[in-house]
């Protein structure tokens, strides 16, 4: 630091000549090379201030728990500790969405929170405003999002998680099944109900899903037919000005007479996990699967050679309004953490322009960060790029429920488990929706 200091001085003292000669020839100003001076001082005190801070960051290890399995998020591990050989990062992992919450919620009550962690949907306002996440406004990684992925994680006028990214979604289709039936990919909702039948008379699953998420199936006429009239419609729902019964209610019983009573959703789903709702799709087995670019991964590492279509959740009519999709989930600093500089530190290298490529490789989702393109899959080209030029919105409704997030998401899963089952009827589906939510309030 001593040579670099002393250069910056020698520097100065050369522009200071500099100036002295200068003024037979174009006669600066005093002013001028004062302000000349100031410049370099300031870049010295800079240069100072930089090296202090990382002398002060040596040595620490960060406890860090993703949302990612740590094979995924290696090329960052790999990349940032050959610039900070100083700082480790000791890497924990719990697989979303269930187990990562439910792993959240022991660490919040035993006080053995991380210093980095993810916040997502489910359980942003929770955390947020319980007090665990740390202000984060200030960071270089903040100052580059998009206002969008920014304002996700914000609440009282301070940001509290970095997201760097945004999952698009819809469905993937067979395109060798599909040509051999002559369909098409569908515009709108009952053209899907006609690829659906096509596909159950072939002897093809039409749908596969997970048993937490095979509810999402329901979410194309209601983003697009309702949803996009009302943005503000789960809010309404939180304040008592509206209920689940008022935008849900319709869209649930469409789901039900027009998908589940035909058999196009299998009983079954209720017990698919990850690697099923993969493999099915990827073997044939499945004519369409509801998910996103990292489904999408997955899915080619099983069949590289798999010829795959998409097309977004379509509603009764062909305007695309609003697609099933989110700010990803966002990384965040313990309110705790003894390290906040160099957690700060680790969240703004992500940030930077070429780690944050080695991101969106990770999850395969769409850069929300300014002046940084994505490179998405082109399967999901069009769709991404209707988001980023604005002309669409993103939904999954976990994202809207405020606190009441992880609580009405587990009703959630619990009630179209028994719809699907036939256990319920959909009036006692909403009905419990609504009642969830209110003993949530009252807690």
């Amino acid at each position: 630091m001593k040579k670099r200091f002393f250069g910056l001085l020698l520097a100065a003292s050369l522009l200071g000549g500099l100036t002295g000669c200068a003024g037979n020839q174009g006669e600066p100003t005093a002013a001028q090379g004062t302000e000349a001076t100031q410049a370099v001082t300031e870049a010295v005190k800079e240069s100072q201030n930089t090296e202090t801070k990382k002398a002060e960051m040596a040595p620490c290890t960060l406890t860090f728990l993703s949302w990612y399995p740590q094979e995924k998020f290696q090329p960052i591990l790999d990349a940032f500790e050959k610039e900070y050989p100083d700082i480790k990062v000791e890497f924990q992992y719990a697989a979303p969405v269930a187990d990562y919450l439910e792993k959240m919620q022991v660490l919040t009550s035993t006080g053995e929170i991380p210093d980095v962690f993810y916040i997502a949907a489910e359980n942003k306002s929770e955390m947020i405003k319980n007090g665990y996440c740390a202000d984060i406004s200030g960071t270089e990684a903040v100052s580059k999002l998009v206002e969008v992925n920014k304002n996700t994680y914000e609440e009282g006028g301070k940001v509290y998680g970095f997201a760097p990214t945004t999952w698009v979604g819809g469905y993937f289709y067979n395109k060798d099944i599909f040509e051999k039936l002559g369909l098409k990919a569908p515009a709108t909702w009952d053209e899907f109900l006609t690829v659906c039948e096509a596909l159950k008379a072939d002897g093809t699953r039409p749908i596969i899903e997970r048993g937490e998420w095979f509810w999402d199936s329901f979410l194309g006429p209601f983003m697009n037919d309702y949803l996009a009239n009302d943005l503000d419609y789960h809010q309404e729902v939180i304040d008592g000005t509206k209920t689940f019964a008022d935008g849900w209610g319709p869209y649930i019983e469409k789901w039900y007479q027009d998908l589940i009573l035909p058999g196009y959703i299998d009983e079954d789903l209720v017990s698919v996990s990850s690697q099923e709702f993969f493999s099915e799709f990827a073997t044939g087995n499945a004519g369409m699967l509801a998910g996103h670019a990292g489904h999408l991964k997955e899915v080619q590492k099983l069949n590289p050679e798999f010829e795959i279509g998409f097309f977004p959740m379509p509603g009764t009519g062909t305007d695309i309004k609003v697609v099933y999709g989110a700010v990803d989930c966002a990384m965040a600093i313990s309110s705790e953490t003894k390290y906040q500089e160099q957690s700060e530190l680790f969240l703004n290298f992500i940030s930077r322009d070429d780690i944050v490529q080695l991101y969106q490789d990770m999850n395969g989702y769409v850069i929300g960060m300014n002046g940084v393109e994505s490179n998405v899959d082109p399967i999901l080209k069009e769709v991404a790029g209707l988001y980023s030029d604005g002309k669409i919105n993103v939904y999954i409704p976990q994202g809207n429920w405020d606190t009441y997030g992880t609580g009405l998401q587990q009703q959630l899963i619990a009630g179209s488990q028994q719809l699907l089952l036939k256990e319920i009827d959909c009036n006692t589906f909403i009905q419990e929706m609504q009642d969830k939510l209110k003993e949530l309030k009252d807690e």
